[in-house]
């Protein structure tokens, strides 16, 4: 009889975001064997609630999963410069294993959370153990900024010739702006050779008045739900005064997003009707 391993148990708000991507992974067998791997029970109640407001919410997550996932590989290019892609705030996201073709002794995943890290590394080296020894999972604040430099420094090895890709997905909101102003200018400092993916929210006034319902209802329910004083949104002049001069920035909505994915703008059919953007900003080093 074969003996299945127990399933590690994930916290609502992330089983949340798993489920609603669940669809996305199905046919992917190593993704859907990750997900057998993780006990999403304690997010189906949030799915229930937030899917009666809008029943279409998991187009927006996949839609968002695919378009990092796609961004990430384009700035990886096919060159030989180190590269080391971080993902901040990872928590159980799969995205270093739908990267896992990418990764070698060129490149590098480096995920960093508060916990969970030992362990989600250790399904990885079941799962993927030609590929794990080339992702680090670590456990760290990065509201540390000084720990975060120093373990991403000791990561890249050679900051000055290393390719650094930070994603930040579903983080933003969660942390207020002074204190991503330390952490974007932290990695500003690490390597003349960056690239950020800044997932956000979006101010109300941004988005259309027949849409603010969705946002507010559900991400309204998520402030309280864990206690936030407040979720943190941005607009696109925001994030280029905080990231400062140097960076190009391109900017996607959320009908982009669903255009490169499906090939139509079905949910979104303009740029205010959605709530979520994403900001690709790129610096690169004057030698290359």
């Amino acid at each position: 009889m074969t003996e299945h391993p127990r399933r590690y148990p994930v916290s609502d708000t992330a089983a949340l975001v798993m489920l609603w991507a669940q669809e996305y992974y199905e046919t992917r067998p190593v993704i859907g064997s990750y997900f057998k791997r993780l006990d999403l029970s304690r997010g189906r109640p949030l799915v229930e609630r937030y899917n009666g407001i809008c029943p279409w919410y998991s187009e927006v997550i996949i839609n968002q999963k695919h378009f990092i996932k796609n961004t990430v590989e384009d700035l990886v290019g096919n060159d030989t410069k180190r590269t080391a892609i971080v993902n901040l705030g990872a928590g159980f996201s799969p995205l270093a294993l739908e990267l896992a073709p990418l990764l070698c002794d060129r490149v590098r995943f480096v995920e960093i959370d508060l916990s969970n890290m030992s362990h989600k590394h250790g399904i990885y080296a079941g799962l993927v153990p030609d590929r794990s020894g080339f992702i680090s999972c670590i456990e760290a604040d990065i509201s540390d900024t000084a720990g975060l430099a120093k373990t991403l420094e000791q990561e890249m090895v050679d900051p000055a010739r290393t390719r650094l890709i930070v994603v930040m997905e579903g983080l933003t909101y969660y942390i207020k702006k002074p204190a991503m102003a330390q952490v974007t200018e932290c990695l500003s400092g690490l390597a003349p050779d960056l690239a950020i993916v800044f997932e956000h929210l979006k101010p109300c006034r941004l988005v259309s008045e027949d849409r603010r319902f969705i946002p507010y209802g559900i991400f309204s329910h998520v402030r309280d739900y864990t206690a936030l004083e407040r979720m943190t949104t941005y607009s696109e002049d925001e994030i280029r005064a905080m990231l400062g001069p140097g960076f190009s920035c391109r900017y996607c909505n959320m009908d982009e997003m669903e255009a490169k994915r499906t090939g139509t703008k079905r949910y979104f059919p303009a740029p205010d009707s959605g709530w979520l953007s994403c900001a690709v900003a790129v610096r690169r080093s004057i030698t290359g």
